[in-house]
């Protein structure tokens, strides 16, 4: 997986608007990039996935808005 690809995923998860592919999302799991939460086991950026997304990420942070 390339550093875009990894952004493309952390992107999917953080916006809405963007169609989420389930192999690359579990990518990220294993790069601890993305972590599961609650029962329904959805995916959130950890703090090394904002860092990875750089400014691209900023905007789809709560604590920025």
């Amino acid at each position: 997986m390339t550093e875009a690809e990894r952004i493309a995923a952390l992107l999917d998860i953080v916006d809405g608007n963007r169609t989420q592919d389930a192999d690359n999302s579990a990518q990220l799991v294993v790069f601890g990039l993305a972590e599961r939460v609650g029962k329904a086991g959805r995916l959130r950026p950890t703090n090394a996935g904002w860092n990875a997304m750089g400014q691209q990420g900023r905007p789809f942070r709560a604590d920025y808005g």
